[in-house]
């Protein structure tokens, strides 16, 4: 079954003003249910390029990705935050 993840990815500099946060990034995933995609988004080295922000002075102290809402191909919404 396919599932698209809509995602918030963060990002946190020592200079708090510098933070990123990019809302509604959907990806797609293919899992034969709920419980093996998440097993697969709990796995995966995602890419935090797009939360990254290349024109901050101070250091990232770290990025995050959190799930918004899950819809599987049906277009129903199985999960959301």
């Amino acid at each position: 079954m396919k599932y698209l993840v809509t995602f918030k990815y963060s990002s946190f500099y020592e200079d708090e003003s510098e933070n990123k946060v990019v809302d509604n990034h959907t990806l797609e995933y293919e899992a034969k249910d709920l419980d093996e995609l998440w097993k697969i988004l709990g796995e995966e080295d995602y890419d935090d390029e797009i939360a990254i922000n290349f024109n901050a002075k101070s250091d990232c102290n770290a990025t995050e990705r959190d799930e918004i809402k899950i819809v599987d191909e049906n277009n129903k919404v199985v999960w959301h935050s």
